[in-house]
């Protein structure tokens, strides 16, 4: 009768793996539901003769290394990885002595506790964060969990310097009694600035290395500037002002102080208001179309005009005509000062901008004197005018 034979380990059992999907984009984290949902296949080994352990118990290393990398999803939301990133076990090199599934089985613990921390490393490069390398290292050393690990690199002053300076724009949100933001969504943002500013060709606005602009960033973030707002501002500096005609960018500097070459930074100062910030776009603008009649232009007057709704084209439209007729209605004004009756700049805007009502009769009553003046004077022709700043094309017919 043949002897029985000694429980073997067959090359199956240690050649199994799990396999890890390719990369995508580190610009944007993959959606999904895990390694498992990702892509990543469990290999059953297949059973080694008599007497050794079962399938069962030799795939419990392959269920709690998904387990882990769930647990890491839950942190930081699922990632796909690079091949080769997982660490290398012993592949299955056993103790002499020890049983030979037992021995298999730690090795493969092993193997996939280097493999959820070469996960969690990736997580962190794809958040410019791969200096914590050595400190992952040191955490795993130290027994931590994938999962206590990066609550330990998120909150633990030992260990998060580096996570609170990559991410400070959520810590001025905090400090401001703002809700934080996910990593993602602060990726994202970040994204979307630099999406703007190079589309206006202001790719450098932030600065030029990595670490110059995420600080930069960390400033708009931390003020609760959302992609829509970042995107309205710049458009303003850059459409409305700094591409404008040369009199409203001159109003603008008359009126705030700011060259054209600050105006962006101006309209992206997060202390001042949006809202604010239109009104003295539309300020400049009105302010441009009187310098561009040849007449006076104040912030003071601009402003209350941009408040009461006065727009660019309003401003075009009616400084043009202020500019015709007031020369004649200041002549007038002059004549019949004792009367008090004055015409000005001031009563033109009110009367065209604001339909003001004693702006508008005090037109009429320069219109009336002049009128009775024209047809009484000597009872002459309308040519013989007598008085000396009017004439017969002046205004009367004008008005």
């Amino acid at each position: 009768m043949a002897t029985p034979k000694k429980p073997t380990v067959t090359a199956n059992q240690r050649e199994s793996r799990v396999s890890t999907p390719t990369t995508k984009s580190a610009s944007a984290l993959p959606k999904g539901g895990g390694a498992a949902a990702s892509g990543s296949k469990l290999v059953q080994p297949k059973s080694g003769g008599t007497g050794g352990k079962s399938n069962n118990d030799l795939s419990k290393a392959y269920k709690d290394y998904l387990a882990e990398i769930a647990r890491i999803d839950k942190i930081t939301g699922p990632i796909v990885f690079n091949d080769g990133t997982g660490g290398g076990g012993t592949g299955g090199q056993t103790d002499t002595g020890e049983d030979p599934g037992l021995a298999y089985q730690k090795a493969q613990d092993e193997k996939n506790r280097r493999n959820a921390f070469a996960l969690l490393k990736d997580v962190f490069n794809q958040y410019g964060l791969g200096d914590l390398g050595d400190t992952i290292e040191t955490l795993m050393k130290q027994g931590y969990e994938p999962e206590e690990a990066t609550l330990a690199l998120k909150t633990n002053p030992n260990f998060n310097k580096a996570y609170i300076t990559r991410f400070r724009g959520n810590e001025l949100r905090r400090s401001a009694g703002l809700n934080v933001l996910s990593e993602a969504e602060y990726l994202a943002l970040e994204d979307d600035y630099t999406k703007t500013l190079k589309s206006y060709g202001l790719e450098s606005y932030f600065g030029v290395d990595r670490a110059t602009k995420q600080s930069a960033m960390a400033d708009v973030i931390g003020s609760d500037i959302s992609a829509i707002e970042f995107t309205d501002r710049v458009s303003t500096a850059v459409d409305r002002v700094k591409m404008a005609d040369p009199a409203t960018k001159s109003a603008f500097q008359t009126f705030y102080g700011i060259g054209e070459a600050d105006l962006v930074k101006y309209f992206l100062d997060p202390k001042k208001a949006l809202v604010n910030l239109k009104e003295k776009a539309t300020a400049a603008e009105i302010g441009g179309a009187a310098i561009g009649q040849g007449l006076a232009a104040t912030a003071t007057t601009a402003e209350d005009l941009a408040r009461f709704g006065v727009t660019r084209q309003l401003a075009q439209v009616g400084y043009e005509t202020i500019a015709g007729e007031l020369p004649t209605a200041t002549k007038l004004g002059q004549i019949y000062d004792e009367e008090g009756i004055t015409y000005g700049q001031t009563e033109a805007e009110q009367a065209q901008f604001k339909g003001l009502a004693s702006a508008k009769r005090k037109k009429e009553q320069l219109v009336a004197r002049e009128t009775a003046s024209f047809q009484g004077s000597s009872g002459v022709a309308p040519a013989g005018l007598k008085t000396t700043y009017l004439r017969q094309s002046s205004s009367a017919g004008y008005f």
